[in-house]
């Protein structure tokens, strides 16, 4: 004996308005435009080290250069670099230290790796958006069109279960 089928139809509509969906995607664009931003000032990071890197290396391959050194913000004296091979360094949280050009460059390269990683994250980050934002719109384009989700299902009967109990002489 074949069970008789039941189910239930749903408007997606009703589940998930055009217009809430259509928010949902602006807010998610919205925080993919502002990760843009922080991938754009990252990878301007990456460019100041590598940069610094490149000024860091050429440095100390004379012993003094010759410099126009600020004074306020309009004028300008002329100066002199001396001790190129030695740099004070932040190593974080105002923690600062003597280092040689070849220990800087190290710290440096370190840096730039921790920024590419930063940068690596930041795109998984923005691709998983991507993707929620395109949900939304497809929910909402679903929604407006009318489209309903149906689920059958086969309503079962339910077993009795018997239970004897003996006793034991």
């Amino acid at each position: 004996m074949e069970e008789p089928v039941k189910g239930t139809v749903t408007s997606l509509s009703s589940l998930f308005p055009p217009e809430e969906a259509h928010k949902a995607s602006k807010r998610v664009q919205d925080t993919i435009a502002d990760r843009h931003k922080d991938l754009d000032q990252l990878r301007e990071f990456i460019d100041d080290n590598t940069s610094l890197i490149n000024l860091v290396q050429k440095l100390p391959e004379e012993l003094h250069h010759d410099i126009m050194v600020p004074f306020g913000k309009a004028a300008f004296f002329p100066g002199r670099l001396i001790h190129t091979n030695e740099f004070l360094v932040l190593l974080g949280e105002g923690y600062y230290a003597d280092r040689t050009s070849k220990q800087t460059i190290d710290i440096l390269k370190r840096r730039e790796k921790s920024l590419e990683s930063q940068v690596e994250s930041l795109k998984a980050v923005m691709q998983d958006l991507k993707a929620e934002a395109s949900f939304f719109d497809a929910t909402a384009a679903e929604a407006a069109e009318g489209l309903v989700e149906i689920r059958e299902y086969i309503e079962e009967t339910p077993v009795e279960k018997v239970y004897s109990r003996t006793r034991s002489p």
